[in-house]
């Protein structure tokens, strides 16, 4: 039990919020996620490294997670993120992906969350729950399929996206008429695996408001709320450099379906006729595993960088950064990262979902081929259009998004959740 939390007393200055954000402090929090989450170099990774980087400022924390990682390396310039850290062997590898996939066709659980179902992780998760004592745990996606413990500690469920619309949209611009009709039944699946991860947990938490509504629909009394993403502002901050004049970056894991499909939409569909309006355009691709049908793509306009210790300098050299996404859920990290840097973005209605952004005040929205390519060819050519986007952007992102604004909403939803499991 929470002291100073068992009554319903109007929260107020110097009342019962004063002493919940003393008592806050010494929260003690379990996180589980699917992995190490340090380095920070990928959407997901980010996300969990940082609101735990805050969260430790003030409480507790404690990682269980699949595989293992250098524990020291994560800090918050104070110390540790992490009070400690328990890895779990990975399930074993499949060895045929394509077996898999077919196999899970007979069965009424999905491929998608199949792989980090485990006994293992099972057991260290209720051997954790009977050692220590925790004020909350806080499960990262539906995928981990971890249920609600009979201890009585408030389960919180991070969606980081709605994986089964994500796993529907892919479908929608898959060409092969076999992986789309198998992406729709596992879409199917997904989505029943997901609604009863909502309706175990005791709360939920999403990334944006278009999240919060899909599972609102089914479960319009579930505690619930908006965590948006987030970045380290000082980390991404704007550059004093000069970008090159005609340069356009895209930055993430290439081999992430989303962003796969999105380079390979922007250099078939879009680049031809940015070429025609910009002959001297250049898109760099900044990130790891691209496949090699994208590899294939590349020419004197088109370079891939592979993995890079650091995207901060492709995007201060960039004159334009792109999310020309075409599917996906929750919200984009190299969107909020571009923003932070001061640059101007050229993005999808899907690539912005979720965020407070203003097309044509804080970033540019632009859903098909030549409004797209229009789009990029003036910011590159104007340059003052292009500095006043990206002011705008910055000073949206020191207002709304920065992780230590973000972390915020998720702490007082765990206090109302502890509030409401310990109320008596």
């Amino acid at each position: 039990m929470v002291a100073g939390l068992t009554s319903d007393e109007p929260v107020g200055a110097g009342g019962v919020q004063a002493r919940a954000e003393a008592n806050a402090r010494a929260r003690s929090i379990l996180l589980v996620a699917p992995s190490w989450p340090h380095p920070p170099t990928w959407g997901f990774a980010t996300r969990v490294y940082n609101l735990a980087k805050q969260l430790s400022a003030r409480h507790h924390v404690t990682l269980l997670a699949y595989g293992a990682g250098d524990v020291t390396a994560a800090t918050n310039g104070a110390g540790p993120i992490f009070e400690s850290v328990q890895f779990v062997q990975h399930p074993a590898a499949r060895r045929s992906k394509r077996r898999a996939q077919a196999t899970s066709l007979l069965s009424s659980r999905s491929y998608h969350v199949g792989g980090l179902r485990s006994a293992s992780m099972d057991a260290a998760f209720e051997r954790l729950l009977s050692e220590r004592s925790f004020d909350l745990v806080q499960v990262e996606s539906s995928q981990m399929a971890i249920t609600r413990s009979a201890s009585g500690i408030p389960l919180v469920l991070d969606e980081h996206n709605i994986e089964y619309l994500l796993l529907r949209r892919l479908a929608e611009v898959e060409t092969s008429p076999d992986r789309k009709a198998f992406g729709y039944i596992e879409a199917a699946k997904v989505r029943w695996e997901e609604v009863k991860a909502w309706r175990q947990c005791d709360g939920a938490v999403f990334t944006s408001e278009a999240d919060l509504d899909v599972m609102r629909a089914p479960f319009p009394e579930k505690p619930a709320c908006v965590v948006p993403n987030g970045v380290d502002a000082q980390y991404f901050s704007p550059s004093d450099d000069e970008p090159e004049p005609s340069t356009v970056v895209f930055t993430g894991s290439i081999n992430y379906r989303p962003n796969t499909d999105a380079v390979a939409y922007f250099i078939k569909e879009v680049m031809p006729q940015l070429l025609r309006l910009k002959p001297s355009a250049r898109f760099v691709v900044v990130g790891q595993g691209a496949p090699d049908s994208l590899l294939r793509m590349a020419d004197a306009n088109v370079e891939f960088t592979g993995a890079v210790p650091d995207v901060r300098p492709y995007v201060a050299r960039a004159a334009v950064v792109i999310a020309p996404l075409r599917v996906g859920s929750g919200t984009r990290l190299k969107i909020l990262e571009a923003l932070a840097m001061g640059k101007p973005v050229v993005t999808t209605t899907i690539g912005c979902e979720g965020l407070s952004v203003v097309d044509g005040e804080d970033l540019v929205v632009a859903d098909d081929p030549q409004p797209f390519a229009e789009a990029v060819a003036r910011l590159i050519s104007d340059r003052k259009l292009a500095v006043e986007l990206g002011r705008s952007g910055r000073a949206l992102i020191e207002r709304d998004y920065s992780w230590s604004v973000v972390v915020q909403h998720l702490e007082r939803f765990h206090t109302q959740l502890i509030r409401k499991e310990t109320r008596v």
